[in-house]
């Protein structure tokens, strides 16, 4: 995005749907907008264009539904009476991952063409939790945990190595402006725990470390898969391509240097959650 250009500019609404009548993406007036982007040509097998472009095909559609995470998150905001600073922060990170869902689907055309976005499906759209049987603190605490100090945090792990092996400056610019929007998520939620976590009860810490543990598994169950990839060559890697059983290492690593450490010292039992989530891919 240019300096001084708004995220969004006014149109007339439109929609946009594939042969069976499911919702598609439509981007192409969003990038419209934007300069083209422009990627060398670096010997790439049939095999691993494939491989990069749908990689980045598959990050523009979770880039996108990623907004509704934290649109979700601002009425669960304003129950548990965060500041109106606060709340207006989680609107712009919705935008934000709306602009990377563009930012990606530039990376697309770039690699395969305007025909390369065409039926982008949209993916499934699955409710963000209110859970009912918590206060709307401990609700918002639930859905901080998973989406900005296991998701979030393990994202700018995983992009920051992507942006080291870039194979352009105008692909590192890409990957900067996401990372740097992506450790804005991240610190959100870390600075939320830091205030709310002192007045907490002794078992709403117990039940914080008890959903922490199932995040925690499903995270790993979303991650493993990358162990049966092959690894990708640098050349691909340095275009997006999945690095396989390294971005399941990255993916581990962070949990436990930073998310597992960094809730242990705000009180809750994050090593035992991560134990309890390790055990349970071993059975």
């Amino acid at each position: 995005m240019s300096p001084g250009e708004p995220r969004g500019r006014a149109s007339s609404p439109s929609l946009s749907r594939g042969p069976s009548g499911a919702p598609t993406l439509s981007l192409h007036a969003a990038i419209a907008r934007r300069a083209a982007l422009t990627l060398p040509e670096l010997g790439l097998s049939e095999r691993e264009r494939r491989a990069v472009l749908e990689s980045w095909r598959a990050r523009v559609g979770s880039e996108y539904a990623s907004a509704r995470v934290f649109a979700a998150l601002v009425p669960q905001a304003m129950a548990a009476g965060l500041d109106a600073d606060s709340v207006h922060a989680l609107t712009e990170m919705a935008a934000e991952e709306l602009d990377h869902a563009v930012r990606c689907a530039r990376v697309v055309v770039a690699l395969g063409g305007a025909g390369a976005l065409a039926e982008c499906a949209l993916p499934a759209l699955p409710e963000v939790p209110t859970h009912a049987d918590a206060s709307p603190l401990e609700a918002l605490l639930r859905n901080v945990l998973d989406v900005s100090c296991i998701s979030e945090t393990v994202a700018v792990a995983l992009v920051g190595s992507e942006r080291e092996l870039a194979a352009t400056p105008e692909l590192e610019a890409e990957l900067a402006a996401i990372l740097a929007d992506e450790v804005g998520h991240a610190r959100f939620g870390w600075r939320l725990l830091e205030v709310a976590t002192p007045s907490l009860t002794p078992r709403a810490r117990t039940r914080l470390g008890a959903y922490l543990a199932c995040a925690l598994r499903e995270r790993v169950a979303s991650f493993a898969p990358f162990l049966g990839h092959p690894e990708a060559s640098r050349a691909a890697q340095s275009l997006g391509a999945p690095a396989g059983p390294a971005t399941f290492q990255v993916f581990v690593e962070t949990i436990e240097q930073i998310t597992v450490p960094g809730l242990e010292r705000l009180g809750l039992p994050a090593r035992r959650a991560w134990d309890v989530a390790l055990s349970a891919r071993a059975a």
